[in-house]
C-alpha cells in the first residue's frame, strides 16, 4: 500500500496535540475515579476507540492506494518546442526588467498551461542549440528557463534559419500522432537573409509556428559592463523590435505573431491559439494503475464513531 500524500508538519501537529490533550484528560478521569473509588474502564475503551477512528481518518486523508490493475488508455497531446533568442539584443531594457527576463517570466507561466504536453527548449542566435529534448518534466523545463542567460551560448547576431531547420528536424520525426507546435521568442532583429521557403516547409509538415516578439518599436539600449554597448563610432547601440521580420515569417509559416512589452501582453491569446492545435490519439497503451481506497477507511472510521456514541461513561451522581 502507498499513499498519494505524505505526512506534513500540520498532520504531525494535530496528531501530537490530540495525544497530549487526551492523555491529560485521561489522567484527570483516572485520578477522579480513584478518589471516588469508581471504575474508569469505559473511559479507557473510549480512548482506544477514538484513537482508532482518528487514525483511520488520518489514513483516509493521505489517499491510500492499493490493488494494482491494468487498463488500456490512449494518450494524446502536443509536442511543443520553445525556441528562445539569446542574442545580445535580448538584454535590452526597453521592456522591464529586460527583454530576456520578461520573456522568461511569461514562459514559466505558459508552461503551467501545458503540463500534459511534452515541451523542449531550443536556444539560438547565429546558430541553434538543443538545450532540452521533449519531456513531460515541466519542473525541469521551468527551472531551465529561469536560469537562461544570453552568455550561455557563443555570441552571435540572430539568424532564424538554423533554428527553423532544427525545429523542422525535431518535430518531423516520431510525432505523427501528436500536435506539433513551436513558439519562437525573439526581438526579430536579424542581419541575415530571411528564408521564407524554410518557414513554408514547416507549414507543409503540419508544424504550427507562433512568434512572440519581445521589445518596443522605439527600442532600447543594451547594458554592457557599467554602461551600454557602443557601435564602432562610440555611440550607444539602440535595438528595436523588428515586427516586419516576424510578420513575414509568420505569414510564410501559416502561423501568427504576438507582442510582449510594457504596454502589450498578447501571451494569453498565444496560449489560446496553442490550445486549439489538435492532435490525434497515440497508440493504445496498457498501464498499471492503483486505486485510491480512502472510502473504506472512512467507512470503518464511521463504524467506530457509532460504537463510541453507543458507549456511555458512568456518571457519579451526588
Amino acid at each position: 500500500m502507498n499513499f498519494s500524500r505524505e505526512f506534513t508538519r500540520l498532520e504531525y501537529f494535530f496528531l501530537i496535540s490530540f495525544v497530549l490533550i487526551y492523555l491529560f484528560y485521561f489522567y484527570r478521569v483516572i485520578s477522579a475515579a480513584r478518589k471516588l473509588k469508581t471504575s474508569a474502564t469505559s473511559s479507557v475503551i473510549k480512548f482506544i476507540i477514538r484513537s482508532i477512528y482518528l487514525g483511520l481518518m488520518t489514513l483516509a486523508t493521505l489517499g491510500p492506494n492499493f490493488g494494482v490493475t491494468e487498463m488500456e488508455a490512449r494518450a494524446s497531446g502536443k509536442d511543443i518546442f520553445l525556441a528562445i533568442d539569446l542574442s545580445e539584443s535580448m538584454n535590452a531594457t526597453d521592456v522591464v526588467p529586460s527583454r530576456i527576463d520578461r520573456a522568461k517570466n511569461e514562459l514559466q507561466g505558459l508552461i503551467d498551461r501545458f503540463s500534459a504536453d511534452r515541451i523542449g527548449i531550443i536556444l539560438f542566435n547565429s546558430n541553434a542549440y538543443l538545450l532540452t529534448p521533449l519531456t513531460f518534466d515541466t519542473e525541469n523545463i521551468r527551472n531551465t528557463i529561469g536560469n537562461l542567460k544570453t552568455h550561455m551560448i557563443d555570441k552571435g547576431s540572430t539568424d532564424f534559419s538554423p533554428m527553423l531547420e532544427m525545429i523542422n528536424e525535431k518535430l518531423s520525426v516520431g510525432t505523427q500522432n501528436r500536435g506539433k507546435v513551436a513558439i519562437v521568442v525573439t526581438d526579430g532583429e536579424t542581419h541575415y537573409q530571411i528564408d521564407e521557403q524554410l518557414a513554408k516547409r514547416l507549414k507543409q509538415n503540419n508544424i504550427h509556428l507562433f512568434w512572440l516578439g519581445v521589445g518596443t518599436l522605439g527600442g532600447g539600449k543594451i547594458p554592457e559592463g557599467r554602461g551600454f554597448k557602443k557601435d564602432a563610432e562610440g555611440r550607444d547601440v539602440v535595438t528595436a523590435l523588428e515586427v516586419k521580420n516576424i510578420n513575414e515569417l509568420a505569414k510564410a509559416s501559416g502561423g501568427d505573431y504576438f507582442l510582449l512589452n510594457n504596454e502589450q501582453n498578447n501571451l494569453p491569446t498565444l496560449v489560446e491559439k496553442v490550445s486549439f492545435v489538435s492532435s490525434s490519439p497515440d497508440d493504445l497503451n496498457r498501464q498499471s494503475v492503483t486505486y485510491n481506497k480512502y472510502v473504506f477507511f472512512l467507512l470503518l472510521a464511521l463504524l467506530f464513531v457509532g460504537i463510541d456514541f453507543l458507549i456511555t461513561v458512568k456518571v457519579l451522581k451526588i
